[in-house]
């Protein structure tokens, strides 16, 4: 079985979204004292490769735990489409709009913005989806909008409207994905898996593409 790693790795280096806190990972037991090894973990819900719920700016969206799986493994109808974009820049509806999007598709977006990751520009000059592509996607009723970059929208949107677009339209993001350059042109069922966390807006995930 091939299967494609989608996930960033989660250690306390790993950059945050601005005024999130710093992820902290503390050894609580050891196998010297305890006889066995245990962490605590410290971190945002929406911490490296995450999925936003549509709670997460809508106050009456779903959570995170009531997102139906079927929204989350994925064998069809998948598009990965690469854009490619500079600084500060978005994604308008020119770039999407010849990719015959239809209902319920799932559409991951390959930037190559995530090579940036190591860099201080990575959360504050990203591209994103503009407010109209945003529009445009949830009119089409897509299924779920995932993006290699920290966040579905451009660094220079301090409103988010693209997540509240797809909040208001019950469509799940995924944020930090990698590898998307190798799904390109290929088959593969997707799956992307958030813990099951009541009440919460987002989880990290372990996101892979299974090929074939």
């Amino acid at each position: 079985m091939d299967i494609i790693d989608l996930t960033l790795e989660i250690d306390e280096s790993i950059q945050v979204f601005p005024d999130s806190p710093k992820v902290n990972i503390l050894q609580w037991s050891n196998f010297d004292n305890h006889k066995y090894a245990s962490e605590v973990l410290f971190s945002s819900t929406h911490v490296g490769t995450h999925v936003d719920a549509p709670y997460h700016f809508q106050k009456d969206g779903i959570t995170v735990e009531k997102i139906p799986l079927n929204r989350l493994v994925i064998n069809e109808n998948i598009k990965v489409l690469k854009i490619e974009k500079e600084d500060n820049e978005k994604i308008e509806v020119n770039d999407i709009r010849d990719h015959n999007i239809i209902k319920n598709d799932t559409i991951l977006i390959n930037t190559n913005w995530v090579l940036n990751r190591a860099l201080d520009k990575y959360f504050n000059k990203n591209p994103g989806l503009s407010e109209a592509a945003a529009k445009f996607l949830a009119e089409a009723e897509i299924n779920l909008v995932g993006i290699d970059g920290p966040s579905i929208d451009p660094a220079i949107d301090h409103d988010f409207n693209a997540h509240r677009i797809f909040g208001a339209n019950d469509i799940p993001i995924i944020e930090n994905l990698i590898n998307l350059d190798r799904l390109l042109n290929k088959k593969f069922t997707l799956v992307a898996l958030p813990l099951k966390l009541k009440n919460c807006s987002g989880s990290p995930v372990r996101a892979f593409a299974i090929m074939g």
